[in-house]
């Protein structure tokens, strides 16, 4: 990669080192692997940091939500179904070289649930046995469990590339990384209506997940022409089982980011981005309503501040979503962040 770039949008997204999450659906808390390509926002690439960096991220993602008769009406044909309106991600990340082809990089991160809401755990479930659930009426409502947030600290990601070819202009690395079970797992419902009893929230809406979390695979980074940079990466991610019995199901996901006229200060970014997961298995039985597989479409812009600070944002659409079972489909979600080299 030239120089500049390394001294300019490289620490815009590589100072992001690699972020669990963030695209995920899906994962407690933080799905993705995300920073550290030269011109991109969300893909790793292969491009190995040549400083110190530190970065601040927010990842904001928001959901179609079901109305409370929905779930009354999903009750009744007994369909276990929960839901939440949004994720706020808050990511704090430190990256160091540890030699010309390989670098490390730490992650912490706050998570906040907003809007969750469950007909099928312990209180609801007490409650609709008292008073059973009926399509079309709405007389059982108070025994939908619901909570307002659920915050805390998430778990840890420690990720590491290490980059066996470079030609000069195209760039491979492999990446490992692990996430470890540091977050939160404890919040709790707001007060049943119907029992007036509150309970541990599942392991889904949990800041963490309980779970230790393996996850592998490749980047690159290269260019189409003087231009135009690409990084690209494939990851694979299997957990163990977390809090409440609860394995998420296992994932790969994809990330493509096309940057353009990457010498300048003000740097437009194109990425299409992909998750595909497992169901989930709780209790030793699959949950059905879980799983899927969503690609989204993700302008943004990279910006200098100078040749040690940038900023960036960008908005991601998801133009293809096929969840499995009963599912709250992903509006949009956008990202904003902060880094610097030291």
């Amino acid at each position: 990669m030239l120089k500049f770039l390394h001294k300019s949008l490289f620490v815009v997204a590589a100072g992001m080192p690699l972020l669990v999450g963030g695209m995920s659906p899906a994962f407690a808390h933080g799905e993705s692997i995300r920073g550290g390509g030269g011109g991109s926002i969300n893909a790793v690439g292969a491009a190995i940091l040549e400083e110190k960096v530190v970065s601040l991220r927010w990842d904001a993602r928001r959901y179609e939500t079901f109305s409370d008769q929905q779930l009354i009406d999903f009750r009744a044909q007994g369909e276990d179904v929960h839901m939440h309106s949004s994720e706020d991600a808050y990511f704090l990340s430190f990256g160091f070289p540890v030699n010309e082809d390989m670098d490390i990089s730490l992650m912490l991160q706050y998570n906040n649930f907003k809007g969750f809401k469950d007909n099928g755990d312990a209180n609801a479930s007490a409650c609709f046995s008292a008073t059973p659930a009926v399509t079309g009426n709405s007389g059982s409502a108070q025994c939908i469990s619901s909570t307002a947030e659920s915050p805390g600290i998430g778990d840890m990601l420690i990720t590491s590339r290490y980059r066996f070819f470079n030609d000069g202009d195209n760039q491979w690395a492999s990446v490992f990384g692990v996430i470890l079970p540091t977050g939160k797992i404890t919040n709790r419902t707001d007060v049943n209506k119907g029992t007036g009893e509150s309970e541990i929230i599942g392991t889904h809406n949990q800041p963490g997940s309980g779970a230790l979390t393996f996850q592998g695979g490749v980047a690159y980074s290269g260019h189409l022409t003087e231009q135009i940079a690409v990084d690209a990466n494939m990851i694979y991610r299997v957990g163990t089982q977390g809090a409440k019995q609860f394995r998420a199901g296992n994932s790969w996901q994809f990330d493509v980011a096309t940057s353009f006229a990457h010498h300048g200060s003000i740097v437009p970014v194109i990425e299409l981005n992909g998750i595909f997961f497992d169901q989930d298995i709780e209790n030793d039985e699959i949950k059905k309503n879980s799983g899927g597989d969503v690609v989204y479409l993700s302008p943004g812009i990279n910006f200098a501040i100078n040749d040690k600070q940038g900023i960036y944002a960008n908005f991601s659409y998801p133009v293809y979503q096929e969840l499995t079972g009963i599912s709250n489909d992903e509006k949009y979600r956008w990202s904003m962040g902060w880094s610097t080299s030291l």
